[in-house]
């Protein structure tokens, strides 16, 4: 028999006590049950990680937990307090006005074909 613990094979004829191991001396019965005993408990933490999950899930609003669902590995964020100071506000809001010219020019180009279309459709 392999020993559970240092994993040493034994010879046939090298094996005084058949329950010990001759290189580390442990008992074999023993060890199988510690390490039966540890999965176990490893199981049992991992149902009870498994279970706080789906609580913690449930707790949750319907939209965030189908972003869960949807993408692996999300994990929900709630945001506090944004700290800015005026300054940087201001900063902040005239590159978000800048940031939409160009997405209003080109919805201008778009309606100006679209009328175009349109209008050459309705002669």
């Amino acid at each position: 028999m392999q020993c559970p613990e240092c994993s040493h094979i034994p010879l046939a004829g090298n094996q005084p006590d058949p329950s010990r191991c001759p290189e580390c001396g442990i008992f074999y019965q023993k060890a199988i049950e510690l390490r039966r005993t540890r999965e176990q408990q490893l199981q049992q933490q991992a149902a009870a990680d498994a279970a706080a999950k789906m609580q913690a899930a449930n707790a949750l609003s319907p939209a965030v937990r189908g972003a869960l669902v949807e993408y692996k590995g999300a994990q929900p964020v709630v945001v506090l307090d944004v700290s800015m100071s005026f300054g940087s506000m201001v900063v902040f809001m005239i590159k978000w006005a800048l940031a939409a010219i160009p997405a209003l020019l080109i919805l201008g180009v778009i309606g100006f074909f679209a009328m175009a279309f349109l209008g050459a459709l309705g002669r």
